[in-house]
């Protein structure tokens, strides 16, 4: 779990799991709901490649105790939004390890054309990139169940 001078691995495989913590609230209906991603869109994740459900949830101080995790494939993140009459945004996961958890990445978002940093978009691209996530997950993604 821990880096350890290890480097950034760039490419991620469309089947590779991302690991996301979530609680209890954020299930409706047997579905993940939009609230349980991050309004900035610069949403932490874990790289399945790299880490076990449970990493997700680690904590010095047990800040996470209770919540749970979901995995979805990177496949599912939608590559672009391009809805009428707004800006259009390309999406990306990133592999961002930190000295405590190698496999930290981040959903990564900017603008069409590409600027190179992060850039959050408005809401309206905002809530259709979490639906389309959030239509993909079910019950079935979940790998450890919340209790708060």
């Amino acid at each position: 779990m821990f880096r350890n001078g290890r480097e950034v691995v760039l490419e991620f495989d469309q089947e590779e799991l991302l690991y996301l913590r979530y609680s209890a609230i954020h299930f409706v209906d047997e579905k993940l709901t939009p609230e349980a991603i991050r309004s900035d869109l610069n949403q932490s994740v874990n790289r399945g490649e790299f880490s076990e459900p449970a990493d997700a949830l680690f904590h010095e101080k047990g800040s996470y105790n209770g919540l749970g995790v979901i995995g979805f494939k990177v496949g599912i993140l939608p590559e672009k939004i391009e809805p009428l009459d707004v800006p259009a945004y390309a999406f990306k996961v990133n592999h961002v390890p930190i000295e405590d958890n190698y496999s930290h990445s981040e959903l990564f978002s900017d603008r069409i054309p590409a600027t190179g940093k992060h850039s959050a978009p408005g809401r309206i691209v905002k809530m259709q990139f979490k639906l389309k996530i959030c239509m993909s997950i079910t019950v079935g993604n979940v790998k450890i169940r919340a209790v708060r």
